[in-house]
Order: structure tokens, then C-alpha cells, then sequence
């Protein structure tokens, strides 16, 4: 074999079995999966088992109590199949919780991204007091979300609101966010589109300063213009930080419940207009001990957010560049 030339595979698979049956790789290898043991451990108590506990509880009927043989046995289970998912989807109030949560993700997560990354943009040209607008802007994302969303109860409020108080002043009459069914979604989306821009923002603003400033010169002696540069250039090399914000948000806007708690004083709006999946979930669950179909609702959300997942990584990893 000259030099220079790559082993041949066979060559390759012995080289391993020797390494695998030597005591140090061996004694090396233990000492890995060991320090992995802990993390392991965590993820299979609070991860692995609610998730296969939840997938087995889909085909379940669970009640709290249960009478059998004469006697009450806590938390019976008996096997029905998919008698629970037959059940979710003529239940009215889960296709209502599907159908606006769906509508809160499509219009929130591209917004979010598009604000994101024109924030982004305006703070990477060199304004003054730029950490501070970074500080404000990351501010409402590092808040707890209860103080966060109390705050946002008194703006939204009907009489002495900040946000009617504002648009009073443009002619505006005041709009009931927070009563009206019209607009429960729009006011959840409207908050949280404000509390994670800030966040979306500083995950870009990272990447656009470590593209190599070479470009633009040589965007600038071929006579393009900011805005082209700006196109052809940042957001083409942009692209894996907007696949990762654009991943995270659309997977985390799914799972919306806190806010929706808090801003309607644990229900879910009038006439069912702030319900959410999550929302739903716990209701079942919690409220109304209906535990079956309650993991039934939460493996109906994983499959969702799974398909999505493993489309945006597919499909829109094509066209990712990474700057090498």
C-alpha cells in the first residue's frame, strides 16, 4: 500500500476488533459510557418512561378509582385499544384546540423569525449603545413567564390597558383582548412574539458577525448595494441559525400553556378561544381525570411535532450553507 492511501476497509474493521480487545479501549470506553451514566439515567426518569408510560396509557382506560372484584383498586387500567383517539377527534373541543393552535404557529412563528432577523440586522450596523438594546430586547425572554404575562394582563386590560390607552390616542376604540373571542389568539400571539424576538434576535446577530467581512468587500468592488448584499450574502450564510430558531420556535410554539393560563386566569377564554393543545391535555387530565385521553392528546401533539421536525430537517437542510 503506497503512501498516502487510505487502508483498505477490511484492514479498517480488524484494526477495530484489535482495539476493541485491547484492556486499555476497553477500560477507556467503560469510563465514557460511565460519565454518560448520569445523564442517561435522568433522561430515561423524566424523558424515556412519561414517554412510554404516555404511549401505553393512549390505549387505556385509566381511572382514578375503580371497583374491581369487590374491591376499590387506585388507578386501574384497563385496554380499549384506540377507542381514547376515536374519542379525541369527535370531541369537539380538541379539534378546537388543534385548529387555533395550528393558527398560533403559523402566524407566529414566521413573524417571530421575520422581526428576528431584521433586529438582528439594524443592531449589526454599529449603533451606539448596542449592548444596551441587546440587554432590552433579551430582557422579556429571561423574565419569568408569570411575571411576564401578569404584567401583560394589565396592559391588555378593557378600561386602563397601556396598549387601549395607545390606540385611543389614534382614533382607536378599545378592544377587548382578553374577553372578546375574536381576539384571544391574537393577544397570545402578539406576546410572545415580543417575548422570544429578542432571543431569536441574538442567536442571529451571533451568526451574522462571524461571516467573513471578505464577502462584503468583494460584494462592495463588484458595485452591490447593501440590500443585495444583504440578500445574497448574510442570509444565504445565515441559514443554519435560521433552521435552528425556526426549529426550536416551531416545536416550542406547540407546546403554548403557560401563557394561555395566566393571561385568562386558568381558562382557556371565552367560549373556548384561547384553548391549546396543552391546554386541552392538562384539562383532561387534571381536571376532568380523563387520563387516557389525555395521553392520547399528548401522543396525537409528539406525532405532529415529530412530522414537522423531521420535515424542516429533510427538506429544509437542503438548503443550508455552512461557511467553511
Amino acid at each position: 500500500m503506497g503512501r498516502g492511501q487510505a487502508p483498505p476497509p477490511r484492514l479498517i474493521i480488524m484494526a477495530n476488533r484489535r482495539g476493541l480487545r485491547n484492556p486499555r479501549a476497553l477500560r477507556e470506553t467503560g469510563e465514557a459510557y460511565l460519565y454518560l451514566l448520569p445523564a442517561f439515567f435522568i433522561m430515561s426518569l423524566f424523558t424515556f418512561y412519561p414517554f412510554i408510560n404516555a404511549l401505553l396509557m393512549s390505549f387505556q382506560d385509566v381511572r382514578v378509582v375503580a371497583r374491581v372484584d369487590g374491591q376499590l383498586v387506585p388507578f386501574h387500567r384497563t385496554f380499549v385499544g384506540l377507542a381514547n383517539f376515536q374519542v379525541l377527534f369527535n370531541d369537539r373541543h380538541f379539534i378546537q384546540a388543534l385548529t387555533q393552535t395550528s393558527i398560533y404557529v403559523v402566524v407566529s412563528v414566521p413573524l417571530t423569525l421575520v422581526l428576528a432577523l431584521l433586529l438582528a440586522t439594524a443592531l449589526n450596523q454599529g449603533l451606539r449603545l448596542r449592548p444596551f438594546y441587546r440587554l432590552a430586547f433579551f430582557i422579556p425572554y429571561i423574565t419569568p413567564v408569570v411575571a411576564l404575562a401578569m404584567v401583560w394582563t394589565w396592559i391588555y386590560h378593557d378600561r386602563v390597558g397601556l396598549l387601549n390607552y395607545l390606540l385611543g390616542l389614534v382614533g382607536i376604540s378599545r378592544i377587548r383582548w382578553l374577553n372578546d373571542p375574536s381576539f384571544a389568539i391574537p393577544a397570545i400571539t402578539v406576546f410572545n412574539v415580543l417575548r422570544f424576538v429578542g432571543y431569536q434576535a441574538l442567536i442571529l446577530l451571533a451568526g451574522m458577525q462571524n461571516i467573513d467581512r471578505t464577502y462584503y468587500e468583494a460584494a462592495r468592488v463588484d458595485g452591490a448595494s447593501p440590500v443585495r448584499a444583504w440578500q445574497h450574502i448574510t442570509v444565504p450564510l445565515l441559514t443554519p441559525q435560521l433552521f435552528f430558531v425556526f426549529l426550536i420556535s416551531l416545536m416550542g410554539a406547540y407546546r403554548i400553556f403557560d401563557e394561555v393560563y395566566i393571561l385568562f386566569a386558568g381558562g382557556a377564554g371565552p367560549l373556548g378561544s384561547a384553548r391549546t393543545l396543552v391546554f386541552y391535555l392538562v384539562d383532561q387530565a387534571f381536571n376532568n381525570f380523563r387520563f387516557g385521553r389525555a395521553a392520547a392528546a399528548s401522543v396525537v401533539l409528539f406525532g405532529i411535532i415529530f412530522v414537522l421536525a423531521l420535515f424542516q430537517i429533510t427538506v429544509t437542510q437542503r438548503k443550508v450553507h455552512y461557511d467553511q
